[in-house]
C-alpha cells in the first residue's frame, strides 16, 4: 500500500522534464560516489548536494513562496545553475571560465556580498565554499574517470600551474591528487 507521501513524491517526479530527471539523477549519482569514497569533505559535499536537490526540485512543488523569498531562491538557483553549467563540460581545451565569488556574482548581476549573504542564509555555506566543493568534485571525477595528467586536470578546473592544483586538492582533501587516484584504483581491485 502506497503512503500519501509516496504518492505525492511520485506525482511531483512525474512533472519533471527529461532534462530535470537527468539533473536529479546526476546529483544522486554524485552523492552516491561521494558516500562511496568516504573522504573528509563527505558531509559538506552531501549537504551541498541535498541543498542543490531542494533548489532543483523547487519548480515542481505546489507551494508558492512569498515574492521576497522567491527572489532569493531565484538568485540561489541561478547561482547553482551557473556553477553546474561552468563545470559540466570542462576539459583542457575548454577550462572553467569563472571560479571566484566575484566572477559568479558579476555573471548574475548581483553584488558578491549579496550573493554570499543569500547562499549563507539558504545553504549555510558561502559562495567560495560551494565553488571549492564543486571544483573538488570535478577534480575527483576527472582523476577517477580519465587518464589526464594532473596538469590537464588542474588547467581544466582553473589552475594555470599544476603545483597550485595539487596544493588546492591536498589542502581540501588531506591527500594529493596522485595518492587519491592510486587509492581509488587500489580500492577497485
Amino acid at each position: 500500500m502506497m503512503t500519501t507521501l509516496e504518492a505525492k513524491t511520485i506525482g511531483l517526479l512525474r512533472r519533471l522534464s527529461p532534462a530535470g530527471i537527468k539533473v536529479l539523477h546526476g546529483i544522486f549519482a554524485s552523492m552516491e560516489q561521494e558516500e562511496r569514497l568516504g573522504h573528509r569533505l563527505n558531509e559538506d559535499a552531501i549537504r551541498t548536494y541535498l541543498q542543490l536537490l531542494m533548489i532543483q526540485s523547487a519548480p515542481i512543488s505546489d507551494v508558492k513562496a512569498p515574492d521576497d523569498v522567491a527572489d532569493e531562491y531565484r538568485h540561489v538557483r541561478a547561482f547553482f545553475h551557473l556553477l553546474e553549467r561552468e563545470t559540466a563540460n570542462v576539459n583542457y581545451t575548454n577550462p572553467i571560465a569563472r571560479k571566484t565569488a566575484k566572477e559568479f556574482a558579476a555573471s548574475l548581476d548581483v553584488h558578491p556580498n549579496y550573493l554570499n549573504t543569500l547562499l549563507k542564509k539558504h545553504t549555510g555555506q558561502n559562495v567560495s565554499t560551494h565553488i571549492r566543493n564543486r571544483l573538488l568534485e570535478e577534480a575527483k571525477m576527472l582523476l577517477l574517470q580519465t587518464d589526464w595528467t594532473l596538469q590537464e586536470i588542474g588547467y581544466s578546473i582553473g589552475f594555470a600551474e599544476q603545483p597550485n592544483f595539487s596544493l588546492f586538492f591536498k589542502k581540501n582533501t588531506g591527500i594529493t591528487p596522485t595518492a587519491f587516484r592510486r587509492k581509488a584504483a587500489a580500492e577497485l581491485l
